[in-house]
C-alpha cells in the first residue's frame, strides 16, 4: 500500500562507531526510522536484507572506514543513496567520498538543519530515479 511505501522510504541506515553520534541523530529526526550499524561490516550485512535505506556513514571507523564502505555499496547496491559524514577541515576525505560516488556529505559535529536538508534533496532524487523507473523495485523485491 502507498502508506506502506511512505513509511518505507523515510529509513536511514546510520554507520558509526561512535554511540553518542547515533542517540544525537535519532534525538534530531523523530519522524525516520533509524537503524543503527556500528562498522561498516555490519552495514553491509543489514543492507543484505533490509530495503529501502538512506545510508549516512561516517568516515573515520575501524576496520573498515566510510570510504571503503561506501565503494562496497557502490559495487553491490548502486542505487542506494549514500551521505557521508566529514569534518570540515578534512577536504581530502570529501574529496576521496566524492570520488568513491557518495550523493551528499554532512559535515561533523553535524547539525539538524543540514541533515533534513540532506535528507529531502536525497529523498527527492530517489522520488525521480523511482518515478522514472517505474515499478521495477518492487518486481524485484529487494534492495535494487
Amino acid at each position: 500500500s502507498l502508506e506502506t511505501k511512505e513509511r518505507l522510504m523515510k529509513r536511514i541506515l546510520f554507520v558509526d562507531d561512535d554511540l553518542t553520534a547515533h542517540a544525537l541523530l535519532k534525538g534530531m529526526l523523530p519522524d525516520w526510522q533509524i537503524i543503527s550499524a556500528h562498522s561498516g561490516v555490519e552495514a553491509l550485512e543489514i543492507l543484505e536484507q533490509e530495503y529501502g535505506l538512506i545510508v549516512i556513514t561516517d568516515i573515520h571507523m575501524p576496520k573498515m572506514d566510510g570510504i571503503t564502505l561506501l565503494k562496497n555499496i557502490r559495487e553491490k547496491h548502486p542505487m542506494v543513496q549514500v551521505i557521508v559524514l566529514s569534518a570540515t577541515d578534512q577536504s581530502n576525505n570529501l574529496l576521496a567520498a566524492y570520488q568513491a560516488g557518495a550523493n551528499d556529505f554532512i559535515s561533523k559535529p553535524f547539525e539538524r538543519d543540514e541533515i533534513i536538508e540532506a535528507l529531502a534533496n536525497t529523498q527527492k532524487k530517489i522520488d525521480r530515479w523511482e518515478h522514472a523507473m517505474g515499478n521495477l523495485y518492487e518486481k524485484k523485491g529487494k534492495n535494487w
